[in-house]
């Protein structure tokens, strides 16, 4: 009878390790084959997130980050109109573009801070930032036609007074092209200062008068554009401002000023070819007539077209649309010339 038992109990042990056996090896093809459904279901995965738990460990590799890059192309760009300090110590008008901001008259004010990106590619030029390198525009606000400017301290390191002076007329001269601006006053780090460190005053509100200044300051002012020597690139135009104590007419004046040439003592030129003479300029309403004498008969194509730029530039101003020319009374085409029509506008300093 024990011996039965025994038998029976082995047989049992042998039939239990059978159905294990085979259960395993079931389950071991199943992982082979793929045909378990947990492991299925995440290969088939394409979009996860993966939540990294390296709470309070050292993570070795760096993090990959995405950079984006900008088409130059796609840069919205502003036009601006600034002034700069040429080689020899004028103020200059520069149309050039920068990046468009919220903003604009503070973005173009610091385009004109020695050093500037803005600054670097006109210096090629032979122009240069009036501001001095480092100077910010802390604030600016704008009422009724003033504004008030704050500047970082680093404004006060021009380095002679008539630096401070340029410095002031160019950004006097800047803000004003802005048509919401007639007066500019001046802070620093939020004080009024009643002079710079080299004496010139700021204790006023600035208006757009006497740029480039030659005489007194008392009387009329009349500003004439002349042009400076051609240098590795076109010579830049340069307003000059003279008083007078009384003018009839200022846009006649301004152009006998022109044709009667520049300051003695300086390096510009007004652009009238050697002989050239007027004789006189009649304006009416947006049209002016400047009658040349009989050597004008001899003028080139390319002469004139220099003359009437410098001209139209200086009559701008006056609101005047049309320049006509004429030769002892005679119109270009009767005393023989038949040069073209080239349309020029006043757009100068491009760069």
């Amino acid at each position: 009878m024990a011996y039965n038992k025994i038998i029976s109990l082995i047989l049992i042990i042998c039939l239990a390790v059978g159905i294990t056996g085979c259960s395993t090896l079931d389950m071991m093809v199943g992982l082979k084959e793929g045909n378990n459904p947990d492991i299925a279901e995440l290969e088939d995965m394409s979009d996860f997130e993966i939540v990294e738990d390296a709470i309070g460990e050292e993570v070795d590799e760096e993090p990959v980050i995405e950079t984006v890059t900008v088409n130059a192309e796609d840069t919205k760009m502003a036009d601006i109109l600034a002034y700069y300090e040429d080689e020899n110590g004028f103020v200059v008008p520069v149309n050039t573009k920068i990046p468009w901001e919220e903003g604009i008259a503070k973005a173009t004010l610091r385009s004109m801070v020695a050093g500037s990106e803005t600054e670097k590619r006109i210096a090629q030029s032979g122009l240069h930032g009036v501001l001095p390198e480092g100077t910010e525009i802390r604030g600016m606000s704008i009422k009724d036609g003033l504004c008030r400017v704050d500047f970082s301290k680093n404004v006060l390191n021009s380095s002679s007074y008539e630096q401070e002076e340029n410095m002031i007329s160019a950004i006097t001269y800047t803000l004003t092209e802005f048509s919401t601006i007639n007066k500019v006053e001046l802070l620093v780090e939020g004080q009024a200062l009643a002079s710079l460190p080299k004496g010139y005053a700021i204790d006023t509100a600035f208006e757009r008068k006497n740029i480039n200044l030659y005489g007194s300051a008392d009387g009329v002012n009349l500003t004439v554009y002349y042009k400076a020597p051609d240098t590795e690139v076109a010579g830049h135009y340069v307003p000059v401002t003279f008083s007078a104590s009384k003018i009839d007419n200022p846009a006649v004046s301004v152009v006998e000023k022109l044709f009667n040439g520049p300051p003695e003592d300086t390096v510009l030129s007004n652009n009238i070819p050697v002989g050239i003479n007027l004789r006189d300029v009649n304006v009416k309403g947006d049209t002016a007539v400047v009658n040349l004498g009989v050597e004008a008969v001899n003028l080139s194509e390319e002469e004139f077209s220099d003359m009437d730029a410098i001209v139209v530039l200086c009559l701008e101003q006056f609101g005047v649309a049309d320049v006509e020319y004429s030769i002892e009374g005679l119109s270009f085409q009767e005393a023989g010339l038949d040069f073209t029509d080239s349309g020029i506008m006043p757009v100068f300093n491009q760069y």
